[in-house]
């Protein structure tokens, strides 16, 4: 039942009742019993068609209330939606990064992250030359995530670490890292499977024996200092080390010094 119903049949109710008193002024007798009959009748029609319209309002002000907290819960869960989507607007960056890994350059990471991953998933489904190839799509390696700080993160930190610095920027940076990584992980699982030849397949062994191995790097993503040294959005200066110093305050990478052969390296550990 609509309001505009509801209203209508609550005037018709007050106008019933107004003439019920103005019929219970009647004073019927023997005498006049005949005369009043065919009002009478009409009267308790009335009030029947009162009792219905009555029943009808109490069924609808119970399924009403039976209704608000239904529609509190809309509410809320509304609010908390609107909560999330301000969250994500006020934090999304000016730029969209891409799913794709960024192509990492310098020492030891001479093959791009598509073309690494394309040549490891395509060996994926054969053990040899002459064995016949897996059935089905190639797998592919679930990319890493990737934790992007928030403004109210970078705001949180002391005006001195955060310098110049905005989120967009460190993000892109942590774009960078991620594909760093992921580039990384390619070239040890090839190299944990014989593949690969020349320089890039010494590297990976480097890799695979002296860092993957390492205790706090098993399992993890991680990337070597050497990898940075041509990046396009965070390199070894002034700059690139400050966005390091802001990543490791806020938990997203951890430093680790290995030692190989007597010389210390640099790994950044992605949490």
């Amino acid at each position: 039942m609509e309001v505009g119903s509801f209203e209508a049949v609550i005037t018709e109710f007050s106008k019933r009742v107004a003439e019920l008193r103005e019929a219970t002024l009647l004073r019927v007798d023997d005498t006049t019993s005949q005369l009043y009959a065919h009002d009478l009748e009409a009267i308790e029609g009335t009030v029947r068609a009162l009792e219905l319209k009555l029943r009808d309002i109490r069924a609808f002000v119970k399924r009403e209330k039976e209704a608000i907290p239904q529609v509190e819960a809309v509410i809320a869960a509304c609010q908390l939606q609107r909560q999330h989507l301000l969250h994500i607007s006020h934090n999304m960056p000016t730029y969209l990064p891409s799913l794709e890994a960024a192509q990492p350059q310098g020492s030891g990471s001479s093959v791009g992250v598509g073309a690494a991953a394309d040549k490891e998933n395509a060996r994926d489904g054969t053990n040899g030359a002459h064995e016949p190839a897996a059935a089905g799509a190639v797998k592919k390696r679930a990319p890493l995530a990737k934790r992007y700080i928030t403004h109210d993160e970078l705001n949180s930190l002391s005006a001195y670490m955060r310098g110049r610095l905005t989120a967009d920027k460190i993000n892109a940076a942590l774009d960078e890292l991620v594909g760093y990584a992921e580039a990384n992980a390619a070239l040890v699982a090839a190299a944990r499977k014989n593949r690969g030849a020349g320089a890039d397949k010494r590297h990976a062994q480097w890799l695979l024996y002296n860092v993957a191995n390492h205790e706090s790097c098993k399992g993890r993503a991680w990337v070597v200092e050497g990898d940075l040294k041509s990046g396009t959005h965070l390199r070894l200066d002034k700059t690139g080390k400050g966005i390091l110093t802001v990543l490791r305050h806020l938990n997203r990478c951890q430093e680790v010094r290995i030692t190989v052969e007597g010389s210390m390296h640099l790994v950044y550990v992605l949490l």
